[in-house]
């Protein structure tokens, strides 16, 4: 196997690929980049028990073949390599690899090819297609409420719904819920949860200045994704994700209207001055025209900040982890938004008219006032 290819595009397709394998590799082989080039092209694949990703780039080919390395000390190399081009060669009789760049040569050990699986490839019994901006937004406003923690893995990924000729992706961590939706001209009834790893995978590699399109496959327990050069292939979370609707009141009481800015900026500095574990709590008060956020910390010390609102229903008391605000607010893309809310311990509801599809729910935390 000898090839010719550019050193940045190598690079690049190595920092794409990497990621899927684990900082733990489930065995040896899962630590190693695997590589398969003919004439013209050079495919590169990483992969563990869960996720599988490649990546094809130009190469000028004088010996087709496959070899699998180290990816630590391979992608290292690259990052570093002083030449444009570099020209790797494999010896199978001393089982290394060499690397020319420039001036600059290198041998690297090689792994045993014949234990790197095959990349996974199946035909979809469904195909969906979407615009990079329509799904990126998607993954946006839905992926960061999604739980981290591992014990409760129907709750690491993304509801993916499609129904009524619109696409529904719902976050959740079973304190906070983020619903997103987007028309999609398709008659069937799907309902997937895709790991947020692949979601985050997704959205990273949707950064060219031209429209993209993004092709979702799924056969069974199984999801294929193809953006440009790019394939990801993963298996979706089994389970049953809970009814997100029946969390949603359909009603509230009191509603009132901010800015998003605002009241950011004030969530912001105030929640400095409430730090308890993991969690900062912030009080909101709801007055007439005015929010009225505070915190208190023995340690540190007050904070008070008023904002202006128009607000209807009365007046209402109620707390927050001020991370949950913050987050919803910063993915808003409305100037204004509505904070809707029936008791102090109800879920509460921020919305905004000019994102109709688009809705967080947020669990209130009980304290004194």
């Amino acid at each position: 196997m000898i090839f010719t290819c550019n050193t940045s595009s190598l690079n690049k397709a190595l920092q794409i690929v990497q990621r899927a394998i684990s900082s733990k590799p489930s065995t040896p082989i899962f630590s190693g980049i695997h590589f398969i080039c003919d004439q013209e092209k050079l495919e590169i694949m990483a992969m563990d028990l869960n996720m599988a990703i490649s990546c094809t780039i130009d190469s000028s080919t004088a010996d087709p073949g496959e070899t699998v390395v180290s990816s630590k000390h391979f992608i290292n190399l690259i990052r570093k390599l002083p030449g444009e081009f570099v020209t790797i060669t494999k010896n199978k009789e001393n089982k290394t690899l060499k690397i020319e760049s420039g001036k600059a040569e290198f041998q690297l050990l090689l792994m045993n090819e014949d234990d790197y699986p095959k990349f996974p490839e199946f035909n979809g019994e469904k195909t969906i297609i979407l615009e990079d901006e329509k799904i990126k937004n998607l993954i946006r406003k839905t992926i960061f409420a999604c739980s981290t923690d591992g014990s409760r893995p129907l709750f690491t990924g993304i509801l993916f719904e499609l129904k009524d000729e619109k696409i529904t992706f719902v976050g959740t961590n079973t304190h906070r819920l983020a619903v997103k939706s987007t028309p999609y001209e398709d008659k069937d009834v799907l309902n997937i949860i895709i790991p947020s790893k692949v979601l985050c995978e997704i959205s990273r590699n949707l950064t060219g200045d031209l429209p993209q399109y993004v092709k979702i496959s799924l056969l069974k327990n199984q999801i294929k994704v193809v953006i440009d050069n790019i394939v990801i292939v993963s298996r979706l979370i089994d389970g049953k994700f809970p009814d997100y609707k029946r969390v949603i009141p359909p009603n509230f009481s009191v509603e009132a209207k901010f800015n998003v800015k605002e009241l950011a900026g004030a969530v912001e500095r105030v929640s400095l001055f409430s730090v308890d574990g993991e969690y900062s709590i912030v009080k909101v008060s709801v007055d007439g025209d005015e929010i009225i956020l505070t915190s208190s910390s023995p340690e540190v010390g007050n904070g008070k900040e008023v904002i202006s609102c128009t607000s209807e229903g009365g007046n209402l008391n109620v707390a927050f982890n001020s991370s949950y605000i913050l987050d919803i607010l910063k993915n808003l893309d409305s100037e204004e938004a509505t904070l809707c809310m029936n008791t102090s311990l109800s879920p509460v509801c921020i919305r905004s008219e000019e994102e109709k599809d688009y809705k967080y729910i947020v669990t209130p935390v009980r304290v004194v006032f």
